[in-house]
């Protein structure tokens, strides 16, 4: 547990420059103590549960994109969830585990649709990998932008048009 959240907390700081655009904000890094205050210190990284405090965004999940969106907007959407796994993918991050249940999506005051990715815990970071062949072997392999398509094209068929 502690290995996914700390790779999340990279993450967020890798992303500091899209936070609040494409990714929510990160507000704080929080713990809730899983022991009395009177165990040892010793104890707490083994009971302390931690947590990240992101911004609030009123949302809808994408895999219930039918019921929020019309089937207009369904292709900005998909194209803002693509740009935001390369906007990822340029700051030398890659995401193992790309799924529609990774985007929320908000509705602005206007009306429009703006586009959330959330879920950081399964990344890799560029630098982690011995040589450029190595990391692009591994971003071909991985196919972050082919994982979100295939997930939404399931979810897509779970509707009937008219």
């Amino acid at each position: 547990m502690q290995d996914f959240y700390e790779t999340e907390i990279e993450v967020y700081n890798t992303l500091k420059d899209i936070q609040g655009e494409h990714v929510p904000q990160q507000l704080a890094c929080v713990a809730l103590h899983g022991s009395s205050l009177l165990h040892e210190a010793l104890v707490s990284k083994y009971t302390d549960i931690p947590g990240i405090l992101l911004q609030y965004i009123d949302e809808f999940p994408l895999t219930e994109i039918a019921a929020h969106a019309p089937r207009e907007a369904w292709q900005s959407l998909c194209e803002q969830a693509i740009c935001i796994v390369h906007h990822i993918g340029d700051r030398g991050i890659l995401n193992e585990d790309v799924k529609t249940r990774s985007f929320t999506i908000q509705i602005n005051s206007e009306g429009m649709f703006k586009m959330f990715m959330l879920d950081f815990a399964l990344c890799d970071f560029h630098r982690d990998y011995k040589s450029e062949e190595e990391w692009w072997g591994w971003k071909a392999t991985q196919d972050e932008e082919g994982q979100w398509i295939c997930n939404a094209e399931q979810v897509a068929r779970r509707y009937i048009y008219h």
